[in-house]
């Protein structure tokens, strides 16, 4: 008798073992559909046929909105211009500010970013790219005050 108990543990247990498998099989049948099907960002792009891009335009020479136009312009501006030009889309400029900026990137008001330093925190929540301009902080003193610092 007790080698029968053993024999229907051990048999209880391949039979749920074997329930669990078509359980997870049936579950990944119905759910990869979907994860197959879900858009990319990329996608959503080109189908939109717009690269909406935040900037702050107050960071002259990266990007500065014109007063007198209402327009961008500047480095990143150019950057974002030919990357939509590369895409085949056009391009929107959202205005953002600077303390916000990656929240407008998690709350889908545009797709991308100008001039956004890395730091651990804006990481968690948005992904960055390699760098593709790289900036130093100098010493700026007045040309009549040059001669009290050496270089």
């Amino acid at each position: 008798m007790i080698v029968r108990q053993g024999y229907k543990v051990i048999f209880n247990y391949l039979w749920v073992k074997r329930v669990m498998k078509k359980l997870i099989l049936l579950a990944l049948i119905v759910l990869l559909p979907l994860s197959v099907n879900a858009e990319s960002k990329l996608d959503q792009i080109l189908a939109s046929g717009e690269l909406k891009v935040g900037t702050t335009g107050d960071w002259d020479p990266m990007t500065l909105k014109d007063p007198a136009t209402n327009k961008y312009k500047g480095f990143d501006i150019d950057v974002m211009r030919e990357l939509a030009k590369d895409m085949g889309v056009k391009v929107k400029f959202v205005p953002a500010e600077w303390k916000t900026i990656v929240a407008g990137i998690t709350a889908d008001r545009y797709d991308i970013s100008t001039s956004v330093t890395k730091t651990p925190k804006r990481a968690e929540v948005a992904g960055f790219t390699s760098s593709y301009y790289k900036y130093g902080t100098v010493p700026l003193v007045l040309k009549k005050n040059s001669k009290k610092y050496s270089t």
